[in-house]
């Protein structure tokens, strides 16, 4: 065989890059550019006569239309990594991924300055506002990568090892420098991207002392916008001041067909409309109370306040409202008291006087009573999947097994997750991105886990098999996203896996920028199903017992708690929280049917305790591995606080009373 280069290769920023985002299109748009920007890279080994050895992509579509272009499909969510090895011909070097890399983000990056920003570069401030779009774009990513040199007697396998192992050697080596605009354009030069702080926003204005001509330069951004799409929407927000990459994250999703064509080589699953438009936030969390009113007459409350106006456009989640009637089709700040109430973030067109909105608010409120059914959620649900130990599990069973477990885990992800009224980030690998509601948010993570069980099981048979972990973040519709993801990434890497020892599922609750203490469990312990069964309104009526739940954090108090902390006299607690659930019933639980008044206390005990069994469950924390930090069961009597709040997010449930924060970057995605 000839010979042969190994590399290693990367691109980042990646988590930065994902998550500096204000609209759920955002989150999909850096996941996207990311897999297609791999793509570049892959295909460019493979024009070269390379060969991709891990992750093995022979099937995936960006490459096939880059390689083949044989009519397949184009992809709407990402599935490539930002990380790859691969073999070259002998002097043939990794240059030409770095290469394919740039010049496709540069042919994108040109598309969306020729449309949107060249009209107006007279209104910047720089002297030359190509050279500074110029810097930020080719200065953005950093493409890293490692030679391999052969060893004597070393397989594929162990081979793939040191790759791995001289990857991480070598980031750590990174010097961070300022882009180089800072060297050029000194200390002046305008103020910092509001999603990207570390590049300038393109006005080149300090808004401390130019405010009216920096806002004249991004309303003309806006208005080049509205040239193009027909409306401007909120494509960029009132007040919003970019860098270039954020920039063309931000619009390349508008950019025409014929353009966005020569720009990435395809359309999106043949359609520009649905990548234009995804659910927002909003949306999400009040999806579970638009199916309970949905093909109903409630919706002529709203016509006439409506106008016709208020449509969402969700062509890439048309599945979430295909069976909803008219209703499913708004906007979900309609069903939002607040987001009604808030003129920054739910604009209203020809409404100076407020008159539209006191009339959106009054039909608003009339559905409601109408429906009989409570308030709409104010939460929707971020789920995020990551592999435990693929390295070592790469080191054992090789390429070939993990490429079987990959892909066919990777088909059930997105077809699971629209069975479970979500919208899919990203899928690739054992990786999964995805936004749900908040009661489905919890089964469909224990369904992607047996799919993935059971693709390692198919594809590595007996012995050792990976695991997967999962963290479910419950957020208010109006934290911002970026830190939704980075509170996602925390709770998985240091609740999830650090801290409970892989192979478990992690949640945590984002009320208006606070968390909560983090609920952890191992998947197969019983405290899990009962989390999914709280989530998803099976054990409302208990959830909403406020003196049960007072009883555990408060009436039992820390010091009878600590006995039975460690576990090892589960029978005599349980026996207590049932007493506690008898004293409380009649008062907190009329809806249940208390046991009969003819029956020993013994029995009603009895019955109590098969009643609180679910919540005993999930008191219970099972730690996943042997690399927990704690190595037997944990009674967390925090978990109490998910019970509220999934009694709160139910459907008729009551209304979380949380200030609505003044801000822009809600996760709109009309």
């Amino acid at each position: 065989m000839p010979e042969q280069t190994w590399f290693i290769l990367s691109i980042t920023p990646v988590q930065e890059f994902v998550g500096q985002a204000r609209r759920t299109r955002d989150l999909w748009a850096g996941s996207y550019l990311l897999s297609w920007l791999s793509a570049q890279a892959m295909a460019a080994v493979k024009q070269a006569g390379g060969e991709i050895v891990m992750p093995q992509v022979d099937d995936d579509p960006m490459i096939r239309l880059l390689i083949q272009d044989n009519g397949v499909t184009p992809p709407v969510v990402g599935s490539l990594p930002n990380q790859f090895t691969a073999r070259l011909p002998a002097g043939v070097g990794p240059e030409i991924c770095r290469k394919a890399v740039l010049d496709a983000w540069g042919k994108l990056a040109k598309a969306v300055w020729c449309k949107f920003v060249e009209p107006v570069k007279e209104l910047s401030n720089f002297h030359d506002l190509f050279a500074v779009w110029t810097q930020q774009i080719e200065g953005f990513w950093e493409i890293a990568w490692v030679i391999v040199p052969p060893v004597g007697g070393e397989d594929e396998r162990q081979t793939l090892k040191r790759a791995g192992d001289l990857l991480r050697r070598r980031k750590l080596w990174r010097s961070h420098l300022l882009p180089d605009e800072y060297v050029t354009l000194g200390r002046e030069g305008g103020d910092h991207c509001q999603l990207m702080p570390d590049w300038r926003e393109l006005s080149g204005y300090a808004r401390s002392s130019h405010a009216a001509e920096q806002d004249a330069f991004w309303g003309s951004i806006r208005g080049q916008i509205g040239m193009i799409l027909g409306h401007n929407a909120i494509e960029l927000a009132q007040g919003e001041r970019l860098c270039a990459p954020a920039l063309v994250k931000r619009l390349f999703p508008t950019l025409p067909a014929c353009a966005l064509k020569n720009a990435i080589d395809w359309v999106p699953g043949n359609d520009s409309g649905r990548i234009r438009s995804w659910p927002s936030t909003r949306y999400m969390a009040v999806l579970p109370w638009l199916r309970r009113v949905a093909n109903t007459p409630l919706i002529e409350l709203f016509r006439p306040a409506m106008k016709g106006e208020f449509q969402t456009e969700s062509g890439s989640a048309a599945h979430l409202a295909s069976d909803l009637g008219e209703i499913g089709r708004l906007d979900g700040n309609l069903f939002d008291r607040d987001a009604l109430r808030n003129t920054k973030d739910f604009p209203i067109a020809n409404d100076d006087a407020g008159d539209r909105r006191r009339k959106l608010e009054a039909a608003r409120a009339e559905l409601v009573t109408a429906a009989g059914i409570g308030e709409p959620a104010t939460h929707y649900a971020l789920l995020l999947m990551d592999g435990d130990r693929i390295g070592e599990a790469l080191a054992q069973a090789g390429p070939g097994a993990i490429a079987t477990l990959f892909k066919r885990f990777g088909a059930q992800v997105i077809p699971t997750i629209r069975q479970h009224d979500g919208i899919c980030i990203y899928a690739g690998g054992d990786d999964v991105l995805a936004l749900l509601s908040v009661p489905d948010a919890v089964t469909c993570a224990r369904e992607l886990r047996r799919h993935w069980t059971k693709a390692a099981e198919e594809a590595m048979g007996e012995g050792s098999r990976p695991t997967i972990s999962a963290a479910v973040i419950f957020a208010e519709a109006t934290v911002p996203l970026r830190l939704v993801l980075a509170r996602a990434h925390e709770v998985l890497d240091g609740v999830a896996k650090n801290g409970n020892g892989r192979d478990s599922l992690a949640a945590d609750i984002i009320r208006g920028g606070d968390f909560t203490r983090s609920w952890v469990s191992q998947w197969d312990a019983p405290g899990v199903e009962a989390f999914a069964g709280f989530a998803s309104g099976k054990h409302t009526p208990l959830a909403a017992s406020s003196g049960l739940l007072h009883a555990i954090g408060g009436r039992f108090g820390a010091p009878v708690l600590d006995l039975f902390a460690d576990g090892g006299h589960d029978d005599d607690f349980e026996r207590l929280l049932a007493q506690a659930h008898l004293r409380n019933r009649s008062r907190d639980l009329p809806g249940m049917d208390a046991p009969a008044g003819d029956l020993s206390e013994e029995e009603r005990l009895k019955i109590a305790r098969e009643e609180i069994r679910p919540l005993v469950a999930l008191l219970r924390e099972v730690p996943g591995g042997a690399g927990a930090r704690r190595g037997r069961p944990y009674l967390n009597p925090d978990a109490a606080l998910f019970l509220r709040f999934f009694a709160r997010q139910s459907v008729g449930g009551a209304r979380s009373q949380v200030p609505t924060p003044d801000v822009a970057d809600t996760g709109d995605g009309r």
